[in-house]
């Protein structure tokens, strides 16, 4: 399994040589796309999922960062028997003779939602452009973060982000306080994430209203819990 990108970090592996090893050793090759598939749809960090198209088989969640409501997620294969085989369900009041074209075989709860309308809709409103631009600016504005981080005192970055995903410390003390204060102030919400075992502030640019002027003012807040 390959993330593209890991949820806690917001780092893409590279894809290629790991897909072409599995290749090369009859591999099943899984790409876990479930937040980073959708730079796809961004121009400038399409170079991110290099080698993608060497998948087995893909997860690309649309409720991370297609602008779609909770949940829509998607498990795409090279192979469609591959998908039927994954889902071998036995039921005989649902199941016997010729079904014809019938999703309810790939389904674990057997019920479920028009979650690809969702989707659709979105496309259909907003176009791959405008979700590529909206994925493009999300991952500007968390580079920005970065950046202005970086430039202060105390502040601690242990990578350079690839997606809309930041990772930062401050100063020595317990990150899960300070997080555990700036959820109750309210004004902003981090999660946080182990780094090589040392827990990390985690912050997700996702909201389109954020700018230079919610950066610094977070980074504000971040340093006077600190």
């Amino acid at each position: 399994i390959s993330a593209a990108c890991a949820t806690g970090t917001g780092l893409y592996d590279d894809l290629r040589p790991i897909g072409e090893f599995c290749a090369a050793n009859g591999l099943w090759f899984h790409v876990d796309g479930a937040h980073g598939a959708s730079a796809l749809l961004a121009g400038e960090y399409r170079h991110l999922l290099d080698g993608v198209e060497l998948a087995d088989s893909l997860t690309w969640d649309a409720h991370k960062m297609l602008r779609t409501s909770s949940l829509a997620a998607a498990v795409l294969t090279r192979r469609a028997d591959a998908l039927d085989a994954a889902f071998r369900q036995r039921a005989s009041y649902l199941f016997y003779g010729d079904q014809g074209f019938d999703s309810i075989g790939r389904t674990v709860e057997c019920s479920k939602a028009e979650l690809g309308l969702k989707v659709f809709l979105n496309l259909a409103w907003r176009g791959e452009r405008g979700l590529g631009e909206y994925v493009a600016r999300r991952y500007a504005t968390a580079h920005r973060l970065w950046e202005l981080a970086r430039e202060r005192p105390g502040f601690a970055l242990p990578y350079e982000p690839e997606s809309n995903i930041v990772c930062f410390r401050y100063g020595t003390g317990d990150q899960a306080v300070i997080r555990e204060a700036l959820t109750a102030d309210g004004a902003f919400h981090l999660t946080s994430a182990e780094i090589g075992g040392v827990r990390h502030l985690r912050a997700g640019v996702m909201a389109p209203a954020t700018d230079d002027k919610t950066l610094h003012a977070l980074l504000d807040r971040v340093a006077e819990l600190g």
